[in-house]
């Protein structure tokens, strides 16, 4: 029979044994949880990066293009034509953002690819109507004796192009002006979202602010 100071050795070396393997678990359940964390932060930055790309590229647009003709019956016409616009970063990675799907943030992650969809659209109507202008409205402009930097009567110049090419350009026109305001705000409310929902899930962790430009939209 063992004697008692045998079963205590025997005991303390396994309760050193065990707590030694527990907090070497614990030491590296901790270091990948950060690591996880880490990947999390980066991708939220990158994503708060991205939207900041969407909103810059639309802000342009509507500062070089729009504002100049907002409100005058000819924008749909005269307003400039950008058939290989830069776009930048547009693209919201689904597979690193995954995280929100399992957080109380989920709709922030759906609001996201909305945002890149919404994006998509404006930037296809800008090259839809640029192609228009170029590819049709001009050719048939100068086959009608219309000279560059002419004035002619709106009337005559919507009859050289054709009703049906008069109403696409007036509609795509309509439809930029609604479309970019109303991404230019909906892409500021959804930094705003994406980033709480990063503080309060990693709420010691540095997450990227983007500052938008002062007296913009």
């Amino acid at each position: 029979m063992p004697e008692y100071k045998d079963i205590v050795a025997i005991l303390a070396t396994l309760v050193a044994s065990f707590a030694g393997a527990w907090a070497a678990f614990l030491l590296e359940s901790q270091r990948r949880h950060r690591e996880q964390a880490d990947r999390n932060v980066g991708a939220g930055s990158r994503a708060l990066y991205t939207i900041f790309n969407l909103w810059n590229t639309l802000e342009q647009f509507r500062k070089e293009v729009l504002e100049p003709y907002r409100n005058r019956p000819d924008a749909w016409l005269n307003m400039a034509a950008h058939p290989a616009m830069s776009v930048g970063e547009q693209r919201f990675s689904a597979g690193d953002l995954q995280f929100l799907l399992q957080s109380p943030h989920a709709q922030v992650y759906a609001g996201l690819f909305l945002e890149e969809q919404r994006f998509d659209l404006a930037i296809s109507l800008i090259r839809e109507r640029s192609e228009l202008i170029l590819n049709q409205a001009f050719p048939r402009m100068a086959a009608a004796g219309f000279g560059v930097g002419r004035q002619f009567p709106q009337e005559a110049v919507e009859q050289a192009l054709g009703i049906d090419l008069t109403h696409k350009l007036k509609a795509i026109t309509a439809a930029l002006y609604t479309n970019v305001d109303e991404d230019l705000a909906s892409l500021r409310s959804r930094h705003d979202e994406l980033r709480s929902a990063m503080k309060q899930l990693y709420p010691r962790r540095k997450v990227l602010q983007v500052v938008f430009g002062a007296g913009q939209q």
